[in-house]
């Protein structure tokens, strides 16, 4: 009878799990409510182990994973994504965390748009067509923002414009966004070594260059970014790194 009871209760925390609806903002940020929210999850643990279904706030269904370990977020198997109008967007395949194979894009109409293949989650070739099936010249679907002249360049701009206002040491870390005409904007401490180094590293930023933006399937868009910054303290000389 024990045996019994405790079967139910796995059965019944299972299924009250699978349930559960998680809510997120547009950048998946988990809320602890609907209010503000544009998506919301639920899991269905299994033999492969965890399913995550996502759907608007409308009901519609957004995207499909299966992950082998949920909490550290290795997926393996299929991930798929759904446009607004039910089509299919988007077709991949995970291998222990990491892409393995054909993934497609689709336009809205069903064409194909891209494919690329992977090779332990390591980029092997692609190709790129129109809404009508032709192949165009291809291009990455994901290009990072970069500072003129990249990172060295960066942290030389960095180094030249930081004036320590403490003898504070350590590693700053600081996520910003990089807007469509490549300002920084939406600044915040990730991980600090006080307020007063804290701020004045986001001033220093704040002075930038524009940076170069980022694109996403060719087009120009805001993408969120986290940096490091290394301050040491080598005989009374700040040394960003």
């Amino acid at each position: 009878m024990k045996n019994l009871l405790l079967l139910f209760v796995l059965l019944s925390s299972t299924t009250f799990y699978a349930q559960k609806k998680v809510y997120f903002t547009e950048d998946f940020k988990e809320l602890p409510s609907a209010n503000k929210a544009i998506y919301y999850s639920i899991y269905e643990e299994n033999t492969e182990g965890t399913t995550r279904t996502t759907y608007y706030l409308d009901n519609t269904l957004y995207s499909k994973d299966q992950f082998s370990n949920y909490k550290k977020r290795i997926l393996h198997g299929t991930s798929e994504r759904w446009y607004k109008n039910g089509a299919k967007e988007m077709l991949t395949n995970y291998s222990k965390g990491k892409q393995e194979g054909v993934q497609t894009r689709y336009f809205e109409n069903g064409q194909i748009k891209r494919t690329e293949n992977f090779k332990k989650g390591e980029f092997i070739d692609g190709k790129c067509f129109d809404e009508n099936g032709t192949e165009i010249e291809f291009f990455p679907y994901f290009i990072k923002p970069e500072f003129p002249g990249g990172m060295k360049a960066f942290y030389d701009f960095i180094s030249s414009n930081f004036k320590a206002p403490n003898n504070g040491i350590g590693e700053v870390i600081i996520g910003f966004s990089v807007e469509l005409d490549g300002a920084l904007n939406h600044f915040e401490v990730i991980k600090s070594v006080n307020k007063q180094i804290d701020l004045t590293v986001i001033k220093t930023l704040v002075k930038c260059p524009k940076w170069i933006p980022g694109k996403i399937d060719g087009k120009a868009v805001v993408i969120k970014y986290k940096i490091p910054i290394n301050i040491q303290d080598l005989n009374n000389n700040q040394v960003i790194r």
